[in-house]
């Protein structure tokens, strides 16, 4: 009686702890897997990507502020190859500073010795420069600080400076945009110190070949996106204007 008893007690032990180990979940359980490392380019401590825009009048500037939408979604429903974020937004959800789209004016400059650029396209010419074009444009923003002037970096004094994931628009020496990405190696939302950024760019335009005259700071880190075929870097915050170039 007492080897039975001892048996069933044995049993009882061994099924209480095989019930209490989870079972290992299935595929469809854990959700999608991580998405590849983009195709990103290393240079020193940094990785990068580029993309130089041919044809300007395939290219918009729109605003998100209000639908708040997702780059991916805002690349299908737009139909863009290439998108871009654009200038930055404050706590009100408003662009901060000067934005054109459609050629209609959403918001009027702001005097800020940080957003101090303004790049716009009118006509299929496009102009990056430290004051508001004169007449009407297609697009244009006003972001900053400006990276590059002349062709020279510019320095930059920054009370609080983060590694962060840049976003610049540029013009090369004909005057052709270029539109780049600098990230860290170990995240792809760190990056340079936008102190040190000027001198890099220009370092990063003399490696892919391409002599850099001006170079405007984007928004960057969390609210920014930069989306080409053959990279994929979607943003955390949600981005308040776009490129979106088709």
């Amino acid at each position: 009686m007492k080897k039975i008893i001892l048996v069933l007690f044995l049993l009882i032990f061994l099924s209480a702890c095989t019930s209490s180990v989870a079972p290992t979940p299935s595929r469809s359980e854990v959700g999608p897997l991580p998405s590849p490392t983009p195709a990103l380019a290393q240079f020193g401590a940094y990785r990068y990507a580029w993309v130089k825009l041919d044809n300007l009048t395939n290219l918009r500037l729109l605003p998100n502020h209000a639908a708040q939408a997702s780059s991916e979604d805002l690349a299908k429903t737009n139909h863009c190859q290439v998108l871009v974020n654009g200038n930055f937004y404050d706590k009100q959800d408003k662009p901060l500073g000067w934005l054109v789209s459609q050629g209609k004016t959403l918001s009027q400059p702001i005097a800020s010795s940080l957003f101090n650029g303004f790049l716009s396209l009118s006509t299929s010419k496009v102009e990056i420069s430290p004051s508001v074009p004169q007449g009407s444009v297609d697009l244009g923003l006003q972001s900053g600080p400006l990276l590059i002037f002349d062709s020279q970096p510019l320095l930059l004094k920054i009370s609080q400076d983060h590694p962060r994931r840049r976003v610049i628009a540029a013009l090369n020496d004909q005057n052709q945009l270029i539109f780049l990405v600098i990230t860290g190696v170990d995240s792809l939302f760190s990056g340079p110190l936008l102190a040190d950024t000027p001198k890099l760019v220009v370092a990063l335009g003399q490696a892919i070949n391409q002599n850099l005259g001006v170079a405007l700071n984007l928004d960057g880190g969390s609210a920014s996106a930069f989306i080409t075929p053959e990279v994929q870097l979607p943003e955390y915050s949600y981005i308040g204007s776009f490129f979106c170039y088709n």
